[in-house]
């Protein structure tokens, strides 16, 4: 069984890689938003476009009191520390279609332990941290991404502390974007992805695992 997922997943891999170019730019539906930040030598409405598809998406389905992005910020980041993956029955017609063409920007995406991960040595991840506004978690930031071990497990703590930050500061924002969720939404296309039932199975099956050791 897994060695049939495995070749299943290796087949993903490699329809993804070479339908790339394939996909359709889809009509951009928030560039009338307000501009994010400053980075000429990035496509900044793309940049711009995958913020607010984002937020649109946090603030229907994660900001149950209010629906607005602060809250969707909150209790996104407030999951990301449980490593929950989003709620792909809530994903609009949208949403995916602007995945599909976030996902054919081979030059953004690396594969790394067999998922597309945000590619760090890109223009964009460096303007991102240029652009971070609180000085500590710009170099936080930017040590982990030299020393390639951001992940959720590691990022996730440190921008729940900075979640009120989210609307102020576009930079950190963009960063939850790329790094965090869409890379996320790919794996969920992915044979290898574990849904949050099953990875809750998991977690208990190896906390009973535990106990037995620790009763022996």
């Amino acid at each position: 069984m897994n060695k049939m997922k495995h070749t299943l997943f290796i087949i993903f891999v490699i329809l993804t890689v070479t339908s790339c170019k394939q996909v359709k730019k889809p009509d951009f539906k928030f560039q009338d938003q307000p501009d994010l930040f400053s980075c000429s030598s990035v496509d900044m409405e793309l940049t711009k476009e995958a913020v607010y598809v984002f937020e649109d998406y946090i603030s229907e389905h994660y900001a149950f009191l209010s629906h607005q992005p602060a809250e969707g910020y909150h209790n996104y980041l407030k999951l990301l520390l449980d490593d929950r993956s989003p709620a792909g029955e809530f994903f609009s017609d949208y949403l995916i279609e602007f995945k599909d063409y976030l996902k054919s920007q081979d030059e953004l995406w690396i594969v790394s332990n067999g998922q597309l991960r945000l590619n760090n040595d890109h223009e964009l991840v460096t303007c991102i941290i240029n652009n971070i506004q609180n000085e500590e978690l710009k170099n936080t930031i930017d040590a982990l991404v030299r020393s390639n071990t951001a992940s959720n497990e590691l990022l996730g703590p440190i921008l729940f502390r900075n979640k009120e930050s989210m609307i102020s500061d576009r930079a950190l924002a963009t960063y939850v974007v790329f790094e965090t969720f869409f890379p996320k939404l790919f794996y969920m296309d992915s044979p290898e992805f574990v849904g949050n039932a099953e990875k809750l199975k998991m977690k208990e099956t190896i906390k009973k695992d535990d106990a037995k050791k620790i009763k022996q």
